[in-house]
C-alpha cells in the first residue's frame, strides 16, 4: 500500500493538504496563540531549547501583545512538562485503533499533540474538535479513546511509568528510584512538574529584607531557610523596577542562596568561585564579604562572565574579579592561596527541571557517564587551589547520587589531604540542624511547591600540606 493511501486511511477521508505549514490548508489561522503554540511545539519536536524556540517565534511575530506572549510562554512550558505523557497516550490509542501516526507529516503530528495537550488540560471533545476540526478528523476515534482512559500496561517497569507520567527519561527515572525508592522519587518528580516559585535574594549591602519587602509593593513571604530571600506571590517584570536597577534585589532560588551561605565567605578572605557562570552565587558571597577581600570568579564562558560584571556593577560590588578560563588551568601563583573554594560543578541540572522543563530531554547516558569524571577533576583541582586548613565546598543542582555523594566519596578516598567538615560551621548550628546537615546536605525538590530546587552541597577541609 502506498504512503499516500495509508495517510488517506488514517485521516478518514479528510481533504489532503499539500502545504507543510503547521496551520494546515483550508483552516487558515487557528488563532494567534494557538498558531504560535504550534510553531513552538514543532521546534521542541526538533529539540530546539525552549527559550530559543520562544525567542524565534517572538522575533517572527512582533505584532503579539504582552498578554499573548505570556499565554504562549505559559503554554509552551506546561506542554514541555507533559509531552512524554501525551505521546504515550497517543501512541497507545493509535495502536488500539490499528493506526500509524508516524506516517503523518510533522506539522500534522504537531497539531494532534497540541489537541492532546488541550484534552489533558481538561477540554471536552466538542471544544477540542471546534478548536481544530482539520486535525481532529485526521485521526478519527483517537481523542475519544484517550478521553475514556487508557489503563497503564501492567508489565511496565516502575521507572518507565515514572518517566512517562513525570516527563523524565528512563535513565533519570531509574536512577532516582534506585537511589531514593519509588515513593520519594515520585514525590521529587511531582515537585519537578510544578511551576518554580519566584524567589529573590536581597542584597544585604543595599537593604534589609524587611526594607526590600516593603518597597516591592507585591505580596511576598520570607524564605524559610535563607535569611536573604523573598518568595513573591506573583511574577513581576524585575527590569521595570527601580530597586532592581539600584541593586537591591536579584532573582535567585533559595537553594542557590543556601549554597552561597554554605561557603561561609568572610570579609578579608580570598575566595575562588571555580565555575561561576553568570555569578548568582558569586554576588551572594561578595555581599557576605561586605565588599572586603578578594573573590575570583572562573568560567570558560566569556558571555556569562560579562553578565556577572554587569550584575556586580548594579549591586555595587567591587571585591570580585573574573577570569575567563577553565578552573583546572589556573595559574601557579593562585594555587594554594584560597581560604575557600566553591566548586558549583557543571551537572545534569536534574534538580532544576521545573525551571527548564525542556532540559530534561537533553540528559543522555553520555552525560551521566562523563559528567562525574569532570566533577571529580574539578574537585581534585580545588584541593590544590585551597590553602591548608581552608575549605572546599562542592555543589550541584542535580538530584542524582552519581554526581553528588558518589563524587565526594570518590575524592575523599583518593586524596587524603581532604576530610569532611561540618556544615554547621558555615550555615550555623540552628539552620544546619533544621536542614539535617552533616558534612553534606540535600534540599528539594519538594515536597511543597514553594520549597527550593533540588541541590546538593558538601563541605570538605584541606588538612594536609
Amino acid at each position: 500500500m502506498s504512503r499516500e493511501k495509508k495517510a488517506d486511511d488514517i485521516k478518514g477521508g479528510a481533504p489532503k493538504v499539500a502545504s507543510t505549514d503547521a496551520r494546515g490548508g483550508r483552516d487558515g489561522r487557528l488563532g494567534r496563540i494557538h498558531d504560535r503554540a504550534l510553531d513552538v511545539t514543532l521546534l521542541l519536536a526538533d529539540r530546539v531549547p525552549l527559550d530559543r524556540a520562544l525567542d524565534q517565534i517572538f522575533r517572527r511575530s512582533r505584532d503579539l501583545g504582552s498578554a499573548e506572549r505570556g499565554a504562549i510562554t505559559e503554554l509552551a512550558y506546561t506542554f514541555s512538562r507533559v509531552e512524554r505523557r501525551l505521546d504515550d497516550r497517543m501512541q497507545r490509542a493509535a495502536k488500539k485503533l490499528k493506526r500509524d501516526l508516524t506516517i503523518l507529516d510533522a506539522p500534522v503530528r504537531a497539531r494532534l499533540r497540541l489537541l492532546a495537550y488541550y484534552l489533558d488540560q481538561g477540554e471536552d471533545l466538542a471544544t477540542l474538535e471546534a478548536r481544530d476540526p482539520y486535525a481532529f478528523r485526521r485521526a478519527p476515534g483517537l481523542f475519544e479513546l484517550i478521553a475514556k482512559g487508557l489503563p497503564d500496561p501492567a508489565r511496565r517497569a516502575p521507572s518507565v511509568r515514572l518517566g512517562i507520567e513525570h516527563a523524565l527519561s528512563d535513565a533519570v527515572a531509574e536512577r532516582m528510584i534506585e537511589a531514593f525508592g519509588e515513593a520519594r522519587a515520585t514525590e521529587m518528580a511531582d515537585a519537578l512538574l510544578e511551576r518554580a516559585p519566584f524567589t529573590l535574594r536581597v542584597n544585604r549591602l543595599k537593604a534589609t529584607r524587611e526594607e526590600a519587602q516593603k518597597r516591592l509593593g507585591v505580596p511576598s513571604t520570607f524564605t524559610p531557610y535563607s535569611p536573604d530571600g523573598l518568595i513573591l506571590e506573583k511574577r513581576i517584570a524585575l527590569h521595570d523596577l527601580a530597586m532592581f536597577e539600584e541593586g537591591w534585589i536579584e532573582p535567585q532560588d533559595e537553594g542557590s542562596q543556601l549554597i552561597a551561605l554554605a561557603v561561609g565567605a568572610q570579609p578579608g578572605e580570598i575566595i575562588y568561585d571555580a565555575c561561576a557562570g553568570a555569578g548568582g552565587k558569586t554576588l551572594a558571597m561578595a555581599a557576605q564579604m561586605k565588599g572586603h577581600g578578594r573573590l575570583l570568579a572562573f568560567d570558560r564562558d566569556e558571555g556569562k562572565l560579562s553578565e556577572l560584571k554587569k550584575r556586580g556593577r548594579r549591586a555595587g560590588l567591587t571585591n570580585h574579579e573574573t577570569k575567563t578560563l577553565d578552573f583546572v588551568s589556573i595559574a601557579p601563583d593562585l594555587v594554594g592561596k584560597a581560604d575557600r573554594v566553591l566548586v558549583d560543578a557543571p551537572c545534569t541540572g536534574t534538580g532544576t527541571f521545573r525551571r527548564h522543563p525542556d532540559s530534561r530531554w537533553h540528559v543522555t547516558e553520555t552525560h551521566l557517564r562523563e559528567l562525574p569524571e569532570r566533577q571529580t577533576t574539578l574537585l581534585l583541582r580545588a584541593i590544590d587551589a585551597v590553602r591548608p586548613g581552608g575549605l572546599v565546598v562542592y555543589a550541584t543542582c542535580s538530584v542524582l547520587r552519581e554526581e553528588n555523594e558518589a563524587v565526594v566519596a570518590d575524592v575523599l578516598a583518593r586524596d587524603k589531604r581532604l576530610e569532611p567538615a561540618d556544615l554547621a560551621e558555615t550555615l550555623g548550628a540552628e539552620l544546619a540542624r533544621t536542614l539535617g546537615a552533616t558534612h553534606q546536605l540535600r534540599f528539594g525538590p519538594g515536597p511543597g511547591p514553594r520549597d527550593p530546587d533540588g541541590f546538593y552541597v558538601a563541605a570538605l577541609r584541606r588538612v594536609g600540606g
